[in-house]
């Protein structure tokens, strides 16, 4: 059969299908690192699983846009958690937050602006969709952010008119750097996407997963008139099989929403009944969750910030982590002794580091980088995250002062990961 020009220009998502490779090469009985997939590990909240089993007899479908009850909670949310004002009419409720950005890019017009590295699906969306999509490469000294003179650098040589829409897609916590932005640095960007007619699209699906040294702000502190907010219970309530995500919608946009549901409604029609009320549990503030949310995402920064040492004392570049599970190291700087091994693109060194040293990773290619930039993405969540979570419960000052001591207790595979690494980063001292 023939097949159209947008899907044969679609390969499968970079992260899920590492993923998949990895259980394949698992279940052969191989050992690998895995170090190519980012999902919270942590265990679903007692209370969400009895949310879900007291609602499991509910099979009606439902309203495209959510159940009020569930869109009046995630309203309340918001305003306490990170004080933003969306009345429960501007929420959208969707099967996770990749088929609401989908929708929202579906929706809105204008070329599409993503800073490199990005996470991996949203070019593709913008591809599928046949619109402009202009990367904006970051630099590592600059952990990767986007910086103002780079966004208006874009803006004036892809689409200078000031009247041609444009929409610029951010993510922070990053998936894939690990950074954040502060205030000063987000009211920079949102005052140039206001001069420039930029709908900014913040993915914040990582929010609650910044560390305890950050504070996450959103974007629409600053531009509330164009800013749309994604986020949902994959990452900071590990709940990513559930699939329910959250689309927050500027005021006054009801063409928006309006187009907005009307994709929803010809492609997923509704979320599950039974999760959407299991939802309602899940952003509950007053149950104990966000207490829990919060000793989840101090496990990430013990485990990502442990593998950062390390990385460092491998003398290999890498940002430093704010928030999330990922860490984008980069061995631009012994470029010439990996060439002596065959190595000059990211996609080359990730595969020389699964099929010599079996640690799985994913190439900085995938993120929009360019492809002779020697740049991975590193995943740090390869362990059980129940004994995670409750050796950390048990003892949390000794898991704060002795990182080592307690990646080496509950997640051994990171830890043997860091192992190859540093063979890998002798192998390459040794070509030099």
């Amino acid at each position: 059969m023939d097949i159209s020009f947008s899907a044969k220009n679609i390969a499968h998502s970079a992260t899920l299908a590492m993923n998949e490779l990895i259980a394949s090469i698992r279940e052969s009985g191989e050992k690998v690192y895995h170090m190519g997939f980012g999902e919270s590990p942590f265990p679903v909240h007692h209370l969400i699983r009895k949310a879900l089993c007291d609602n499991s007899w509910r099979h009606s479908y439902l309203a495209t846009q959510g159940i009020l009850p569930l869109r009046e909670q995630v309203s309340m949310f918001y305003k306490k958690m990170f004080n933003l004002d969306y009345p429960p009419e501007q929420i959208v409720i969707g099967p996770g937050s990749k088929p609401l950005m989908f929708a929202a890019l579906t929706a809105l017009d204008g070329s599409i602006f993503l800073p490199a590295p990005s996470w991996v699906s949203y070019q593709h969306m913008g591809h599928f969709l046949s619109r402009e999509v202009h990367h904006i490469i970051t630099r590592s000294k600059n952990s990767y952010r986007l910086e103002p003179d780079a966004l208006v650098g874009a803006i004036q040589e892809n689409a200078p008119d000031s009247k041609q829409q444009k929409v610029l897609v951010m993510n922070y916590p990053c998936n894939p750097t690990g950074h954040s932005y502060d205030g000063h640095q987000l009211v920079e960007i949102a005052d140039i996407a206001r001069e420039n007619n930029v709908i900014v699209l913040s993915d914040e699906i990582y929010a609650l997963t910044h560390f305890r040294d950050q504070e996450h702000h959103s974007i629409a502190e600053f531009y509330p008139e164009g800013t749309l907010i994604t986020g949902g219970l994959s990452k900071d309530r590990s709940l990513g099989g559930y699939r329910l995500g959250t689309l927050l919608i500027p005021p006054d946009e009801t063409p928006l929403l309006r187009a907005i549901l009307a994709v929803g409604s010809e492609i997923w029609s509704c979320v599950s009944a039974p999760i959407q009320y299991a939802g309602i549990e899940a952003y509950r503030i007053d149950t104990g969750l966000v207490e829990y949310i919060r000793d989840c995402a101090t496990v990430h920064e013990v485990v990502t910030r442990y593998v950062y040492q390390r990385i460092r004392t491998m003398d290999v570049t890498c940002p430093y982590p704010q928030g999330a599970f990922y860490l984008f190291p980069d061995w631009n700087d012994r470029r010439m002794a990996l060439k002596k091994i065959g190595i000059t693109t990211s996609k080359e060194l990730a595969n020389y580091l699964l099929e010599n040293y079996h640690v799985a990773s994913l190439p900085g290619s995938e993120f929009g980088m360019p492809p002779e930039d020697l740049c991975l993405r590193l995943a740090t969540v390869d362990y059980d995250g129940e004994l995670a979570l409750d050796t950390y419960l048990e003892d949390m000052s000794s898991a704060l002062e002795h990182p080592e001591t307690f990646v080496s207790a509950v997640a051994p595979s990171v830890l043997g990961a860091c192992d190859q690494l540093d063979l890998f980063a002798a192998h390459i001292s040794s070509e030099e």
